[in-house]
């Protein structure tokens, strides 16, 4: 039987596992049961503090059977009170985990149910079940996982690497199934040939020893490097660049981060691919667009000051020229509220300026900050799309949130048309939401640390 301080570090690999295959996010966690106690080892609730790629053995909490917290520093999950519920329902189900693979949560969305379609992964798919949240403990104490829509995935079992290759599974076989999703008359798995490749694969640890290969360890988070012997506002937009960058949020070279400045100057990425920016690559200009000191700025500067020149109460501007934010701006598409992340931004209003242009004419910059308004965002026909906020960390994340709502309702769409959450269910997300500055760090732990699909498809 596995001592305490084994049973940390497999809590904190399989987290760190996840996060490698961007399969939990700040509302994500995972826990179990200590083995020859009553106790609970769960990860804290994700925050700037403690992410699911920094974490490590020391970072855990401990708490009792109701939920009270008796070793660790740090809040519980959001979603913790499940975990306790379904220890209680089903002795044999020892750890769980609850997380976010990206494949799996669109045919969710779609409502489309996973179909058995290769070896290994087919058995998560005969018990596998859709719940909403108010039954969510029974669900998990008795399915293979069990799909929350719009929200996440959950899976239990017998210790924590049963939990996490049954998400594992799930992810791969939901891209699977994406590949063949809508064709009619398609063959299956049939159930007892999976069950006896199960019996044939039993005592075998492959799973563990793979999993253990793809687990990189704690990060340290690349802000500690990149403010080193910068200025910090810099080093932030260069962060805030790498992390569009590495969430494809953008084309990555012709875009640019803009941030106010006292005494009437402000800061603007130069032209260059925004995976490479670093602190140096910040030009200082005056609002009247007028360069002071670094690298040539880019032509776009011309709007950005005018917008900050307008905008008192705008400190950042993100300018992105995001894939699907441009295809979607020239659709009649309907969005409807059917996942969390990028919830609000995503579907308010889009202010557009109509015209296909660089906004560099006096004219065209005119209509466009009409457009904009005090709106958060102004879109400009197939050119690209402004976010803007009282902080970098609030602009940042809504460009990167919006374009993840918009590809999750892309991919949502090749297995149906997404189902809007419940009001009640809305008005519970937003109240729950992490603050943006806690999504800044975690996005831009992002930046240089290892990633990989759990199937051959892309997770974006």
């Amino acid at each position: 039987m596995k001592n305490r301080h084994n049973v940390r570090e497999d809590l904190a690999r399989v987290c760190r596992v996840l996060a490698r295959h961007e399969m939990i996010d700040l509302w994500g966690h995972s826990s179990l049961r200590i083995p020859g106690s009553e106790l609970v080892l769960v990860t804290p609730r994700f925050t700037r503090k403690v992410l699911p790629r920094t974490l490590a053995a020391g970072d855990l909490l401990v708490c009792d059977a109701s939920g009270r917290i008796v070793e660790g520093a740090g809040e519980l999950p959001r979603q913790f009170g499940v975990d306790l519920a379904l220890y209680r329902e089903n002795e044999k189900r020892r750890a769980c985990i609850f997380a976010a693979p990206r494949y799996a949560m669109a045919a969710a969305i779609a409502g489309y149910a996973l179909k058995p379609l290769t070896h290994m992964e087919s058995a998560t798919a005969y018990d596998l079940e859709v719940c909403p949240d108010d039954k969510l403990a029974r669900a998990v104490a008795r399915a293979s996982a069990v799909q929350q829509p719009g929200i996440g995935a959950w899976a239990a079992g017998a210790d924590i690497f049963d939990c996490l290759t049954t998400l594992y599974q799930l992810e791969y076989l939901a891209q699977a199934n994406a590949v063949v999703a809508g064709e009619k008359d398609m063959r299956t798995v049939a159930r007892e040939d999976s069950d006896k490749l199960w019996r044939q694969f039993a005592g075998h640890h492959h799973y563990h020893e793979f999993f253990a290969s793809l687990d990189p360890g704690p990060l340290s988070h690349p802000f500690t490097r990149f403010s080193q012997d910068h200025d910090l506002l810099k080093a932030k937009i260069a962060l805030s660049c790498r992390a569009l960058w590495e969430r494809d949020t953008l084309v990555a070279f012709l875009e640019h981060i803009s941030h106010r400045l006292p005494g009437g100057r402000f800061l603007i990425s130069a032209s260059k691919n925004f995976g490479d920016i670093g602190p140096e690559d910040l030009c200082l200009l005056d609002m009247e667009a007028n360069s002071i000191e670094g690298p040539r700025p880019p032509g776009f500067k011309w709007f950005h000051a005018q917008l900050l020149r307008e905008r008192q109460d705008v400190q950042a501007v993100v300018h992105t020229h995001d894939l699907y934010g441009r295809a979607y701006a020239l659709s009649p598409r309907k969005l409807a509220p059917s996942y969390r992340v990028g919830l609000d931004v995503a579907t308010r209003r889009l202010p557009m300026y109509s015209r296909c242009d660089l906004i560099v004419d006096p004219e065209v910059r005119r209509a466009t900050l009409d457009a904009l308004g005090t709106a958060p965002l102004v879109h400009e026909i197939g050119h690209g799309t402004d976010f803007v906020a009282d902080t970098l960390e609030r602009a940042t994340v809504d460009a990167i949130q919006r374009e993840a709502f918009l590809a999750m309702d892309h991919l949502a769409r090749q297995f149906g048309a997404p189902k809007p959450l419940p009001a009640r269910l809305l008005e519970e997300l937003r109240a729950a939401e992490p603050a943006a500055e806690d999504w800044w760090w975690f996005y831009t732990g992002e930046v240089g640390a290892p990633r990989r699909s759990a199937g051959g498809l892309s997770n974006r």
